[in-house]
């Protein structure tokens, strides 16, 4: 618990100067940003339960967090439904802002159905790449888009401005950078047992720019549908490469 408050603290201190440059004074909706922190803290924390309850913990012989993930989509689910204030800008939807985007959801959907069976006709279902396959293509791109994309860049989105600047220096959209630093910060970050901290440059970059195109996709499109299916596929291809190599 005190390593999982010591990292929400490290992120909500890095992200404090972008919610305050995003203001819209005077007139900022301050529940939802106040609604945006404990939706966070309330998520990562469902998403930790098994580490703490190891009883709670699904299929604990493969590794995988299963039951976090399944906790973490049941509560972003519920405080969808019964918190949060999303309109106008609601991206937890399947329908898209625009036509133009059906051909990109067409294709994605194509090659996601493609990996799916693939997995299940030619991967060995003893085998643990069949477990981890199963795992990445599911989990992750649910929890997650409907996490960052969905929930909490859509709070931001109807809290703050379309665009910030530094100076003169446009920075974009605050809501898309918040969002991508917190998604890179939480897989940059580690904490070990003898609260040894590191931070991984490269993981930190990497899924930075990764959370960059899914949230730009998500708001072009209004939907976090096409995000969901292309975050999967990312986490499911190296495993499905290596497998055919």
């Amino acid at each position: 618990m005190d390593k999982l408050l010591f990292s929400l603290l490290i992120q909500f201190l890095v992200i404090t100067p972008l919610i305050i440059l995003g203001i819209n004074k005077p007139d900022s909706p301050w529940k939802k940003l106040w609604l945006f922190g404990l939706y966070y803290a309330l998520y990562s924390c469902l998403l930790s339960l098994p580490n703490w309850f190891p009883e709670l913990r699904l299929f604990p012989h493969t590794g995988w967090n299963w039951a976090g993930k399944i906790l973490a989509i049941s509560g972003s689910v519920l405080f969808y439904l019964t918190c949060a204030p999303f309109t106008p800008h609601n991206y937890v939807t399947l329908r898209q802002k625009t036509r133009r985007y059906s051909r990109i959801l067409y294709l994605t959907l194509a090659l996601y159905l493609a990996a799916v069976a693939y997995t299940w006709l030619f991967v060995n279902k003893a085998d643990e790449r069949f477990t981890r396959l199963l795992f990445q293509l599911t989990m992750p791109g649910l929890d997650e888009e409907l996490a960052f994309r969905g929930i909490m860049l859509g709070l931001l989105a109807n809290s703050l401005k379309t665009n910030i600047k530094l100076g003169a220096i446009s920075m974009g959209n605050p809501g898309l950078i918040i969002t991508s630093i917190m998604f890179g910060l939480v897989h940059a970050i580690q904490i070990d047992q003898q609260w040894s901290f590191q931070f991984s440059g490269f993981e930190f970059v990497n899924t930075f720019a990764i959370g960059l195109l899914l949230g730009w996709i998500t708001i072009r499109s209004g939907s976090i549908l096409v995000p969901v299916l292309i975050h999967n596929l990312l986490n499911s291809l190296p495993t499905l490469l290596f497998g055919m190599m």
